[in-house]
C-alpha cells in the first residue's frame, strides 16, 4: 500500500520482470496514516508488515514511519503480526521501537550498508558471502522450531543437520531474543527454535547424530593485527558512525584517508556536530584531502598503491535527490 496510483504501482512492479513463483502481488492505494485505508489491506491479519523509508530527507522520513508505527498500534482489532520498520538515521531508532514496543523491529539501512562496507574492505571475498546469504538464490536463513532438539546441547545440534548450518537459537524463556553463534553447553528449551543457513525451508531436517572421530585440539596462534591505510572516497551524512566503527575494527597506527570536495575547515564541524570526538579516536589517525574522486588528476595525486582499501560512498550532496 502506497499513496500513489493502483495502477502505477503494477506497472512498475511489471517492469521488473521478476520471478515471483506463484506469489499474488495485491497493490492498493491509500496512506498508512488513516485507519480507513489500513483495514482495506487487512492489517490486522498481516502476518509481517514492512514499514519502507521513503526518499529524500533521512529526518522527514523518519518521522513519517514514526507516525505510521502510531497509526498501526491503534488499530483496534491488533496486530497478529511483527512490524518492521525501515529507518534513515541510527539516532531515530530508540524513539521508534520506544513507541512500538515489543511489536516493532528496526533496520537501520544506511548504518548496516555501512557497517557491511567496512567489514568487505577488510576481508575481500567477504561481499560475495553477503550477496548469497542475503539474496533470493543459494542458500538463505531459516528459523524453525524442532521439539525432537530440545533437552540438546548446542554443540550437538551443530552436527545434526546433514543439509543445513545451525547458526543460533531463537530463545523462548528471553522473549524470543535470538542468540548468534551460543556457547556449546547451552542446552535448547521447550520452545526455543533453531536458525539455520539452508537451500530452503523443505531441503532440511535434523537426522541422528553421526560418529565424530575424536583428535588432539591444535592451538593456533592468531597473527599481530597490522595497522592499516584506508581511503574514503565521498561523504555520508553518517560518516562519523563509520569513523567510529573504523577506529574499533583497526590496528593502533592505522591510517584514514578521507577524500572528497567536503571543505578541510568544514569537516571538523560536521564531523562534531555528528557526535564524533576526533580527540578520542584511538587507533586511527585522520588524513585530509580535497578533490574530487571523478577527476583523475585529482585521484593521481593520492599515493593509491599504498591504500590496503579504498571505499567509495555515496556523496551526502546527492542523497535527497530521487535519481
Amino acid at each position: 500500500m502506497a499513496e500513489r496510483n493502483k495502477e502505477e504501482m503494477e506497472l512498475d512492479i511489471a517492469k521488473m520482470e521478476f520471478n515471483f513463483k506463484g506469489t499474488s502481488v495485491i497493490c492498493r492505494s491509500g496512506s498508512p496514516l488513516i485507519l480507513a485505508d489500513l483495514k482495506k489491506v487487512s492489517v490486522s491479519k498481516a502476518r509481517a508488515i514492512i514499514v519502507l523509508a521513503e526518499d529524500g530527507n533521512a529526518d522527514q522520513s523518519d518521522d513519517r514511519a514514526l507516525r505510521t508505527v502510531l497509526s498501526l498500534t491503534g488499530v483496534k482489532e491488533g496486530l497478529r503480526g511483527q512490524i518492521v520498520v525501515e529507518l534513515s538515521d541510527l539516532d531515530n531508532e530508540v524513539l521508534v521501537k520506544l513507541v512500538g514496543g515489543d511489536l516493532v523491529q528496526t533496520v537501520v539501512a544506511h548504518d548496516v550498508i555501512g557497517r557491511l562496507m567496512i567489514q568487505c574492505a577488510r576481508q575481500p571475498g567477504l561481499a560475495q558471502i553477503w550477496e548469497d546469504i542475503l539474496g533470493f538464490e543459494n542458500c538463505e536463513f531459516y528459523i524453525k522450531r524442532w521439539p525432537q532438539l530440545d533437552g540438546m546441547q548446542f554443540e550437538d545440534v551443530l552436527i545434526s543437520f546433514p543439509d543445513a548450518i545451525p547458526c543460533g537459537v531463537k530463545v523462548s524463556s528471553y522473549g524470543g531474543k535470538m542468540v548468534l553463534n551460543p556457547e556449546d553447553s547451552y542446552v535448547l528449551q521447550e520452545g526455543d527454535e533453531v536458525l539455520v543457513i539452508a537451500e530452503d525451508d523443505d531441503t532440511y531436517s535434523p537426522a541422528a547424530l553421526p560418529t565424530v572421530k575424536e583428535a588432539s585440539f591444535k592451538n593456533i596462534a592468531r597473527p599481530a593485527r597490522k595497522s592499516q591505510k584506508i581511503l574514503l572516497c565521498g561523504w555520508r551524512r553518517d560518516i562519523d558512525d563509520m569513523i567510529v566503527v573504523l577506529d574499533a575494527f583497526l590496528a593502533p597506527g592505522s591510517e584514514l584517508w578521507m577524500f572528497n570536495d567536503v571543505l578541510e575547515k568544514e569537516r571538523e564541524k560536521k564531523l562534531t556536530d555528528g557526535g564524533l570526538d576526533i580527540n578520542r579516536l584511538v587507533n586511527i589517525s585522520l588524513v585530509h584531502r580535497e578533490g574530487n574522486a571523478v577527476i583523475r588528476h585529482h585521484l593521481e595525486s593520492l599515493p593509491l598503491q599504498s591504500f590496503d582499501s579504498i571505499l567509495i560512498l555515496a556523496d551526502e550532496s546527492v542523497e535527497d535527490s530521487a535519481i
